[in-house]
Parts: C-alpha cells; structure tokens; sequence
C-alpha cells in the first residue's frame, strides 16, 4: 500500500481516505512512521443534500475546528484527524528498502528531480568492479514524468552501471535509453510479497543478468541446470533432474494446473516404483522446496 501511495501525484493521502482501504496497513505504516503527518487535506463527503459530493472544510477561527455549513447552512464540526495529510518519510522508506545490502548513502537523500527522483547513494553488489549508484524515482509510467527522468539519465551517464529503483509497477515501465540503466520495480525484486526490503540476489541478477533470472518469483536456465526462486541460485545436475524440471515447466508456463508427481518422474526416468520426490533425491530434498506436492499431484 505505501509504494501506491508513492505513486499518487502528490505522494500524500488522506488519513481517512487511507484507513478505509486498510484500518491495519495504515496503523502499521504509522507505528513504522513511514508516513507522517503533513498538514491537512480539508475535504469531506457531505451526508445531505450534496449527494455525497466532496465539499472542502474550513477553519474556523472562532470555534477552532475544521467544519463545514451543511444544505441547511448548519455548521458541522469535522475532525482534523481524519483530513490529516499522511506523507511518505522518504529516507526512511529507502533505508528499509536497502536494509541488506552494503550501502554508503548522503546524510538525507539527494533531490534530482523535485518530488520525483533522488540519489539515495552507492550499494555493493556481486560482479561490480566498484561500487553501484543508485536513484530512486516515482511515477515513471506518466510519459511526463519519464521524459524528465530520461533525460535527466541521458545527461549523467554512468561510470559503468546504475540502479533506478522505482514504486512503479515492473509491467509498466519504460525503457530506458542506455544499457548502463537499470530500471527495477521494487515490488520485482522484494524479499518477500509486501514487504520493502530488496534482496540483493535479485538485484544483482537483473544489474549482471548473463545466465541469470528474468521471471519472478522463479525462472530457470535455458537446460534446467540452474533454478532462480525469490533471490536463490539452485543448480540441479543430472539429465533425470533436469528433464524432470523441463517437465514441470513447461505445465508451469502453460497455466496448466496439476501434474500427477508419479507419472512425471517415470517420464523423466525415474521408474515406476520412484513415486515421491524423497526417493527420486534422498537428501537434496529440501533444494526443491519450490515444487508443490499434494495428494499425488505437483
């Protein structure tokens, strides 16, 4: 919920607006104090003649409240804590985001393009000569803001290579212009579903991608020899493993459902009497915990 709120225009949301979507989520950011008060959003929905349309309230000095005058010019008092405006805590959100990773970053991250686009700093990652520049940039889906943003890139290439971590959805990015910019969508590589933190192996595939992983939550080499599932490198050996893992796929990519685990394995080469994935990998059991299997079927 907070990277849909980074996405908004302005980056701020009603209390009440935000609590009716989700009451626990909202407590939880604020406890977090990844969103902050910031001022106040004075509009409210009318319950009378107004037909539910919002309608702005208004200070007034005289009773110190926030209020409006209804259809029948009745003042209604409104509560400053339901029009409160919630903010995002900028650097406190980027440091959740790159909690596990080996980062130098400014004392408050670096404005480049106003309310948009920041430079929060340099992360380590594996198979970099140095380290690796990263910015943090919003609302890249509106052509608006991604031509601002591109050409803002264009103007300050990289020594080498730099991360673009964004709140926009990985399915709408654009492309950027150099191969030396690397866009990722945060929930793309997250550590885990609606969480902030960012693993490192993931961002590390998409910045060296070589024999390295594309889909998410789980790819696999053009062979099978090797499996990519949330951030992990798992290597299979053996032509049953991997004719096992072509196998399972292939269903996995057509959509297809369920595969009965007996019939696969026999296809794969195991026999007929190798019916679990215990006796088909005895102790390497637990590398293949990404595969399903119940009452049968996998």
């Amino acid at each position: 919920m907070l990277l849909q709120v980074v996405e908004t225009r302005t980056a701020k949301v009603q209390a009440s607006v935000l609590r009716q979507g989700s009451p626990r989520a909202t407590d939880q950011l604020l406890e977090a104090k990844l969103m902050v008060a910031s001022g106040h959003i004075p509009v409210v929905t009318a319950m009378d003649d107004y037909e539910d349309e919002p309608i702005p309230a208004e200070w007034c000095a005289e009773r110190r409240q926030y209020g409006y005058n209804n259809s029948i010019g009745r003042w209604v008092a409104v509560d400053a804590k339901e029009i409160a405006a919630l903010a995002v805590d900028y650097p406190l959100l980027f440091a959740k985001m790159l909690v596990d990773f080996e980062r130098a970053a400014p004392a408050r991250p670096i404005s480049l393009i106003d309310s948009v686009a920041w430079d929060i700093g340099t992360i380590q990652l594996k198979g970099a000569k140095s380290s690796v520049p990263v910015w943090f940039a919003r609302r890249l889906s509106d052509p608006a803001v991604w031509k601002k943003v591109g050409a803002l890139l264009e103007r300050r290439p990289p020594d080498e290579v730099r991360v673009i971590l964004t709140s926009t959805p990985g399915d709408r990015l654009p492309i950027a212009g150099s191969k030396k910019d690397i866009v990722i969508s945060v929930t793309d590589v997250a550590k885990a579903s609606g969480k902030l933190a960012i693993s490192p192996q993931a961002v590390g595939a998409r910045v060296f991608p070589g024999e390295a992983q594309h889909r998410f939550p789980i790819d696999h080499s053009d062979d099978c020899g090797i499996v990519w599932y949330r951030g992990e490198t798992l290597t299979f050996r053996g032509d049953k493993q991997r004719r096992f893992l072509e196998i399972l796929f292939s269903a996995y990519w057509s959509k297809s459902q369920v595969l009965r685990l007996a019939t696969v394995l026999e296809e794969a080469g195991y026999g007929g009497q190798v019916n679990t994935l215990k006796k088909a990998f005895g102790r390497g059991i637990d590398k293949w915990r990404f595969v399903k299997v119940e009452n049968g079927n996998c």
